[in-house]
């Protein structure tokens, strides 16, 4: 193939970087060689032609190279370290990017495809909106040779760039894409239809031409009376958006077949414009649009007028007039690409709010306040399943997060991931176009609590929480009916006794709205009522010679711990672990200041002598004590937490020592310190504070 016309458009386009742009010329050349396309032209012609396009929008030097490589990765057997050594990092990256797009083309034969979410896939892709440009001119020189495929591989292919890749042009502000790969789509899916849409433009235009003449002559009078250096152009509308609007409007109701479209210099002289327009030709009513002042979702940006040219013994003929700045109509042909042109041009004095607008868009960074649309998905990402459905998460959202999305089954059982084809752990980030795969264990006894901390999706959160609520359901009941029963032998009754009238019972269930004993026993164990509640409740009903109410208390002093047999030993119980009656506990004996009493799992034991460690055991008098217990708690970044904490813990009856927050991220961290009288005290307030919505966590350290 000559490429010498290419070549001669590179020198002299891209002096500094011609090299570099003609060694990725050479390079594809010799990957491709061999390589025919349907239309039995050689390979190398179509990433040229995309390379030519992209320069079309006077793209970077990086851009153009990743054009001419941009099939390389996927049909030769071109490595990323090849790549990268000769091209750079940039390049590379660009390249894998467009590697992970050409799964979207798969994901969309599937049944039940959706394509908007692999038209937001396609914005999210990559670092930069240059790997939406490369793909996007690669389909408009795909659909410009469409003529050589199958009749079914070119509705298949036009229907995708219509459902896909137009309304992603449309999304970048790329007019002259969007409306050049409607019409090929127009014309392979709709032959007839597209036939009759053009033979009726063409004629019109043919019958127009001389009042398409006038006018243009009128309105540059009128720029002259105000100084104003205007260019006038008239315009057909694209065939597809003209059959869009016959079929919505009727075709009688459709007015800017042809329209005129003045640019100017700056802002103020769009205005005076459309005024010198609107007096000088009669406007319609309700057909003056300002894109400037309130811009189209997409950034678009100019004045809309429709008005009637006087036509001698005939009605009037209607025509749009648009009103745009130079840099309004780079953007709205070149959208994205817009920050290059105007670099290209030396276009000058940028307004100041447009200039935001138009970074927001470029960047993918949107502006404060500006609350617009089209943002590039930062706070989202879209990644596949191994069938190729599309998964939306949060950004740096995790594995475990993935395997939630999928089923709230897959994620209790998972316990690995492939992303991308490699193993990797279940806390490992995703990132836009991954393709991932979760692997799963029957034994698998379900997730841990410490995923709550890890995941970033609030709806993980909710199904993990869900899973120990529900799963925990038989030991729920447990640890409630011995909440109550204990609750009642320290108040000087007997639960069973209680149970056994049926009208306490009733009143009790109906009460708080549960339908059985086994709901009362399994909320008191979860958390949702405590036992205090409860049973209040039952004595206020119960006949008196039921109630056995007794007015004796726990002493609060008392030899709680046995140490070697002995109760009279000096000891204190260490605070780094808060051991209470229930724990298993083991001794420390200090020089001088007695024995320290560690809970048998404190991590602070291993760096203690073994030699100093002695057996321990609580006593029979142990729940006649009052113990400090610190708890951890994972909350809500909120200034109600605090209240929330403390409020539980009263509801509980149980005496707060202090509530420190000890790290503050996108979640609070408190360390919570009470005095209890008992372990089951202490897990009745743990299940209490875990039920409430703002706290996501709460354990013992």
């Amino acid at each position: 193939m000559d490429n010498t016309h290419f070549i001669s458009i590179v020198e002299a386009s891209y002096p500094e970087d011609s090299d570099r742009i003609k060694k990725a010329l050479g390079f594809a050349s010799q990957k491709h060689m061999g390589q025919v396309r349907d239309s039995g032209e050689e390979y190398i012609t179509h990433p040229v032609a995309v390379a030519e396009i992209l320069m079309g929008l006077s793209a970077d030097a990086d851009t153009v190279v990743s054009g001419l490589l941009h099939d390389c990765l996927e049909n030769t057997d071109c490595t990323e370290k090849e790549i990268e050594s000769g091209f750079g990092k940039n390049v590379q990256s660009l390249l894998v990017g467009l590697m992970k797009i050409n799964n979207i083309k798969r994901a969309y034969y599937k049944e039940g495809a959706n394509p908007e979410a692999l038209q937001k896939m396609l914005l999210a892709m990559g670092a930069d909106s240059r790997i939406a440009l490369i793909k996007l001119a690669e389909r408009l020189h795909n659909m410009r040779t469409l003529e050589f495929k199958t009749r079914e591989k070119q509705i298949r292919t036009a229907r995708e760039t219509l459902d896909v890749y137009v309304p992603l042009c449309e999304r970048l502000g790329l007019g002259l894409f969007k409306h050049e790969m409607e019409d090929l789509c127009f014309k392979f899916l709709y032959p007839a239809d597209y036939a009759s849409v053009v033979a009726t433009m063409e004629k019109e235009y043919k019958e127009s031409k001389a009042i398409i003449e006038d006018i243009t002559r009128t309105i540059e009078k009128l720029a002259q009376k105000h100084g104003i250096k205007a260019r006038i152009q008239s315009r057909e509308k694209s065939a597809y958006s003209l059959f869009q609007k016959w079929v919505k409007k009727g075709k009688d109701n459709v007015f800017d077949i042809i329209a005129h479209r003045i640019i100017v210099s700056t802002v103020p002289e769009c205005y005076t414009m459309l005024g010198e327009v609107n007096n000088t030709f009669k406007p319609l009513d309700g057909r003056i649009k300002d894109y400037i002042a309130h811009p189209k979702p997409n950034l678009y940006m100019s004045l809309h007028t429709t008005v009637l040219y006087p036509v001698k013994d005939s009605q009037p003929i209607p025509f749009e007039i648009q009103i745009r700045t130079e840099e309004m109509h780079s953007f709205c042909e070149y959208g994205v690409a817009a920050h290059w042109i105007y670099k290209d041009r030396g276009v000058k004095a940028i307004s100041g709010d447009t200039k935001k607008l138009r970074t927001s868009l470029i960047s993918g960074q949107p502006q404060e306040n500006l609350q617009q649309k089209q943002e590039f998905y930062e706070d989202k990402i879209f990644v596949f399943t191994p069938n190729l459905d599309v998964i939306e998460l949060p950004k740096d959202a995790i594995a475990i997060d993935f395997a939630y999305a999928v089923h709230s089954s897959v994620g209790n059982k998972c316990v690995g991931a492939k992303v991308n084809g490699k193993m990797v752990t279940l806390t490992t980030p995703l990132k836009t176009g991954d393709v991932v795969e979760v692997i799963t264990s029957a034994t698998s006894k379900g997730p841990s609590r410490d995923w709550i901390k890890l995941v970033k999706s609030p709806s993980t959160v909710s199904k993990i929480r869900a899973f120990f609520k529900r799963e925990r359901k038989d030991e729920n009941l447990r640890l409630g009916r011995e909440m109550l029963e204990e609750f009642a032998k320290r108040n000087g009754t007997n639960l069973s006794t209680l149970l056994d009238d049926k009208e306490s019972l009733s009143y009790v269930m109906e009460r708080y709205n549960l339908a059985s004993l086994d709901d009362i026993f399994a909320t008191v164990g979860y958390g949702g009522l405590t036992a205090s509640q409860v049973l209040s409740k039952f004595l206020a009903v119960a006949p008196a010679e039921k109630k056995h109410i007794s007015e004796a208390r726990p002493s609060k002093h008392n030899d709680s711990v046995m140490i070697g047999g002995h109760k009279d030993l000096l000891k204190k119980f260490a605070k780094c672990c808060c051991p209470i009656p229930g724990d298993e506990i083991i001794g420390y004996v200090s020089r001088g200041k007695g024995v320290t009493i560690h809970r048998k799992d404190c991590p602070y034991l291993l760096y203690l002598e073994d030699d100093r460690k002695i057996n321990t055991e609580w006593s029979e008098d142990s729940q006649n004590s009052f113990y400090d217990a610190t708890l951890a708690v994972v909350a809500e970044k909120s200034p109600s937490t605090i209240s929330t904490i403390s409020s539980k813990i009263a509801e509980n009856k149980i005496m707060v020592n202090s509530i420190v927050l000890e790290k503050s991220g996108a979640d609070a961290h408190y360390l919570v310190n009470v005095k209890i009288n008992t372990r089951k005290q202490l897990y009745e307030l743990i299940n209490k504070l875990r039920a409430s919505r703002s706290i996501y966590d709460c354990y013992r350290p």
